[in-house]
């Protein structure tokens, strides 16, 4: 388990915690859950990226960068991008979240697999 802290783009004090053993990673700010993050590493498999299964962030802190935070901080751990199945689950379809899977896939910190899209 390990922290990181950075300041969004609110200039609030945000805390990332990850559970490296259940890859997860829960963001609070102050000791309030405002964001969670989790992965299917499928075993450890070092060929194949890890990929997303949820991501969520609470309202009132959406659009502050702790979303593409905690994504980024998850890449850079497994090092490798984490893999975001468009079709397996249903991801909001909404301007902001294309924006943070371009943004992430430009950086090469998520593949975004679009083939099973509906």
């Amino acid at each position: 388990m390990h922290v990181v802290v950075f300041r969004d783009r609110c200039e609030r004090v945000i805390r990332i915690v990850f559970d490296d053993a259940r890859a997860t990673a829960v963001a609070y700010r102050d000791d309030e859950a405002i964001g969670a993050l989790d992965l299917d590493d499928d075993g450890g498999d070092a060929v194949r990226s890890p990929s997303l299964t949820r991501l969520y962030v609470e309202p009132a802190y959406r659009r502050s960068g702790i979303a593409h935070t905690l994504l980024a901080c998850a890449s850079r751990e497994f090092g490798r991008p984490i893999r975001i199945d468009a079709g397996a689950r249903d991801w909001p379809d909404t301007p902001a979240w294309s924006t943070l899977c371009r943004c992430l896939e430009y950086e090469g910190l998520v593949v975004v697999r679009r083939a099973a899209l509906r």
